[in-house]
């Protein structure tokens, strides 16, 4: 009996020694795990630390980014109401420019229709007395009307009536004189075909029946169709 309890004992011993050295390494599992488990969570810490920082490196470029884009789009924005402004400018300068230019226009045309009805006016009152054989009075406007307006399309015709003024007047040395500075002016002119016919006649007068004759060739050379060279041919015919 004894030495049953004894040997009961002796297994008890044994067991329990195994219980604990088991727990001991149950211990020392749970010791290394923990281990792990702190050293796990503090490279989480530090990660989460390290992926904070570079969150508010991210925003903080982020914000200086916004800011810098936000200087330039005010920039922008500036720049664009100054070129606003400057168009403005531009457009009433330019239609201030127009609106002179359209009065200067206005103002020309004007003084331009004024002008022509003082032409017409001393050309009609001169080629009146020419007409109604006031030839003095005549060939004082046709030679005012050259003197003022020597560009203006009138002044051929003024030009020429001035000759016939003297031929009416029976001047043959102021007309020839006449006559003949017209054809010297106006080598395309409007009367050129009268002028070298009222020349041969000057000549006839002047008893220069040479110089009749080569007025009138010229005529003839000059405006061959013209019924001053018709005129003229029957003439020499004589």
């Amino acid at each position: 009996m004894a030495s049953s309890v004894g040997l009961m004992g002796a297994g008890c011993s044994s067991i329990t020694l195994i219980r604990i050295k088991e727990l001991k390494q149950v211990e020392h599992r749970v010791d290394s795990l923990n281990n792990e488990l702190s050293t796990a969570q503090r490279e989480l810490l530090k990660e989460q630390k390290n992926q904070n920082e570079l969150l508010r490196l991210v925003r903080a470029d982020q914000q200086v980014r916004f800011d810098e884009m936000g200087q330039k789009i005010s920039s922008l924005e500036g720049g664009l109401t100054e070129s606003k402004y400057k168009l403005s400018q531009i457009d009433k300068k330019t239609q201030e420019i127009q609106e002179r230019w359209e009065a200067k226009a206005q103002a020309d045309s004007t003084v331009k229709s004024k002008k022509n009805m003082e032409m017409d006016k001393l050309f009609q009152i001169a080629y009146g007395d020419e007409t109604a054989g006031r030839f003095d009075l005549a060939a004082n406007g046709f030679a005012d009307f050259c003197k003022q307006f020597p560009e203006a399309p009138l002044a051929d015709d003024a030009a020429y009536w001035y000759a016939e003024c003297w031929y009416g007047k029976k001047d043959m040395e102021k007309a020839e004189l006449a006559f003949s500075d017209y054809l010297r002016k106006y080598r395309e002119g409007k009367k050129v075909c009268a002028a070298l016919y009222k020349l041969g006649f000057v000549f006839e007068n002047k008893r220069q029946l040479e110089k009749r004759k080569m007025a009138w060739q010229k005529l003839i050379a000059t405006c061959p169709a013209s019924e001053e060279a018709q005129g003229a041919k029957e003439r020499l015919g004589k």
